[in-house]
């Protein structure tokens, strides 16, 4: 099948920059259209540095569903953790939708695989459309395109902020694209910038019932690494000491792999929260609420 090609752009920004500027005057969405965030994650990890940050936080306390509510920025997020693989997260949504009525704004969120040479561990992909590449290698014809208000909005918060992001397409594969020639040849037949194995179920869901959308993902894996240990964990990101353990012994060089593996999760995770505080505050982050950072600067995704 002919593969969809799409444009990716990437938006570096300083206080001082005009790119900031333009970002800046973007309209900007009313509170009320986010008044009630449903956001999806995968693993208990990609979530628990933007968690520590809540002061204030209850259990979800919903049959079937875990995760929890709290209150940031004088918005209501309601966070439900779905596990691995797109069923799993086509079902989680699904009954989330379901349990948890009135929700204005939906983000997918969590780690994802650079399909872009220019993305690095803990850049920041903001996608403006989301495709499947199925199980046979195939690429779905129906593309989800991501609302522009609202991609403004996130875009706006973003760069008041200070934080570096792109924007391109995400690719939702049904299985891990392990290897570097994998995810090129996802990338040629694409054009996404960035894999991972979600985004697309939580988007069908909210689409069917015309909930806006928007996915912030962080790099974990540049587009030439091997994925390493994706088999010693289960579907919930939990790892599987038996399982970790016969893999290791058959596998013994990643151990040696497994200490950048753990850095690189530290910094997406770490972005995600940045990210996600920055949307809580609509950019205008509280020096309480703020993360130390160095300059912004990135590279052009290739």
């Amino acid at each position: 099948m002919r593969g969809l090609r799409v444009t990716e752009k990437k938006h570096r920004h300083k206080f001082a920059s005009i790119g900031w500027c333009a970002q800046a005057r973007a309209p900007k969405v009313q509170d009320e259209t986010t008044r009630l965030i449903l956001l999806f994650y995968a693993f208990a990890r990609e979530i628990a540095p933007f968690k520590r940050r809540l002061s204030r936080r209850t259990p979800l306390a919903l049959d079937g569903l875990h995760g929890f509510r709290a209150e940031i920025g004088g918005k209501r997020f309601t966070v439900v953790g779905h596990g691995i693989g797109h069923s799993r997260a086509s079902d989680t949504a699904r009954r989330a939708f379901d349990l948890i009525p009135g929700a204005e704004l939906v983000i997918g969120t969590g780690v994802a695989g650079a399909l872009s040479s220019g993305l690095k561990p803990g850049d920041l992909v903001l996608s403006d459309r989301t495709l499947t590449i199925h199980t046979d290698g195939q690429v779905a014809e129906q593309v989800t395109t991501v609302g522009d208000a609202h991609i403004r909005a996130v875009g706006r918060s973003l760069a008041i902020a200070g934080i570096a992001y792109s924007t391109g397409a995400i690719l939702t594969s049904h299985r891990v694209l392990a290897t570097g020639a994998e995810k090129r040849r996802a990338k040629e037949s694409t054009g996404a910038i960035a894999v991972d194995m979600e985004t697309a179920a939580i988007a069908a869901q909210a689409a069917a019932r015309g909930i806006p959308f928007v996915a912030i993902r962080a790099v974990l894996d540049e587009v030439d690494d091997e994925i390493v240990g994706a088999a010693m964990a289960d579907q919930d990101g939990n790892v599987r000491p038996l399982v970790a353990t016969s893999y290791l012994i058959r596998n013994p060089a990643t151990i040696l792999k497994l200490p950048r593996l753990i850095r690189n999760l530290s910094r997406a995770t770490t972005a995600i929260a940045d990210a996600l505080t920055a949307i809580a505050y609509d950019g205008e982050v509280p020096a309480a609420a703020r993360r130390a950072r160095g300059p912004v600067e990135r590279k052009y995704p290739r």
